[in-house]
């Protein structure tokens, strides 16, 4: 079958339209795969399940952290020996790559910033970031659209946080047999930087444990192949804004225990109306009515997408600065 996103058609096989529909709910006894790279700084313990304390929730607050990611010495150091892993591995620096559900797999995701057709408003420093990676294609082979443009093979509708590391959802046309879609992903695209939020499904899905333990595995992972993730946290779903609220509680407790990059999105979307979140389906985030998520105005800013978009790419500077210390851009 021919599927579209974002002006491109490719071949992709019957399946995977299940995706979109499925509610995985998937015990991944033996996917975390072993270490691939040195260890950095100040990693806690191989994920366990098992492990989870759900009292330890009680000293998260999930509104307390900033929008933008904390850049303290220890999150430097941890970034740093990444990203240096990542380039004695050839990761691409000019490559992203994106880690979600229905709420990164979607054209209004960063997707219209690769077209170069963006209005920053009153954040035009913006401009070097996004031109930074529209310049390189976002797969090592056969591709030649950018990481905004290109659709992840690790971000899906219907996709919990354990459907990235099961190979029962990866893409066959790209990936190798019993590659997960996390693996396949940062071996095809071979990006220096992980965008990762997962929660929208999990909500009705996943258990605080099972949700702790696959996030771990998946920043885990992500650190061990030189890829820096940057998490976030994901909008509070007005249905259940109780288990919303907990497992942005975890967000918030791996990014600090990995000391990774978190975005705190929802308290980004805070005081916009409805929260940014389509008070049709109350799940996705809000578009302005002519469907630019890339206008980063005082009124395009009024938007979820928007919002996202622009906190997302603010993100990636940060990250980028820190680990790059001001030198020149590698190319």
């Amino acid at each position: 079958s021919l599927e579209s996103y974002n002006g491109i058609v490719f071949t992709r096989r019957s399946w995977i339209y299940w995706k979109t529909v499925a509610v995985v709910t998937i015990a991944l006894a033996g996917c975390a795969s072993a270490p691939i790279g040195p260890s950095a700084p100040h990693r806690p313990p191989p994920p366990q399940f098992g492990r989870f304390d759900e009292n330890a929730l009680q000293a998260v607050d999930p509104d307390a952290p900033s929008v933008l990611p904390e850049m303290d010495s220890e999150t430097r150091a941890v970034l740093r020996a990444a990203y240096a892993d990542g380039r004695t591995r050839g990761r691409n620096p000019r490559v992203f790559t994106k880690l979600g559900d229905c709420m990164t797999d979607t054209p209004h995701f960063l997707a219209p910033l690769g077209d170069g057709e963006y209005a920053l408003g009153a954040h035009a420093e913006l401009g070097a970031i996004i031109e930074r990676f529209r310049d390189a294609p976002a797969r090592r082979e056969r591709w030649d659209h950018n990481a905004f443009q290109t659709p992840s093979l690790a971000a899906a509708g219907g996709f919990n946080v354990a459907s990235a590391l099961d190979p029962t959802w990866s893409d066959p046309s790209w990936c190798h047999a019993n590659e997960s879609p996390l693996a396949c992903e940062l071996r095809v695209a071979n990006p220096a930087f992980a965008v990762i939020m997962f929660g929208t499904n999990d909500v009705n899905t996943t258990d605080l444990p099972s949700y702790d333990f696959y996030l771990r595995t998946i920043v885990s992972q992500t650190l061990d192949a030189g890829v820096i993730p940057i998490l976030s946290t994901f909008p509070i779903r007005p249905e259940n804004p109780g288990k919303s609220r907990q497992l942005n509680q975890i967000v918030v407790m791996v990014a600090r225990d990995y000391r990774v990059p978190l975005v705190n999105l929802n308290r980004a979307l805070d005081g916009l109306p409805h929260q940014g979140v389509d008070p049709k389906d109350t799940t996705h985030l809000t578009l302005p009515p002519d469907g630019r998520a890339d206008v980063f105005t005082v009124d395009g800013l009024q938007y979820g997408f928007n919002v996202r978009n622009l906190v997302t790419l603010q993100a990636l500077a940060q990250v980028i600065a820190a680990v790059e210390d001001g030198s020149a851009d590698q190319r």
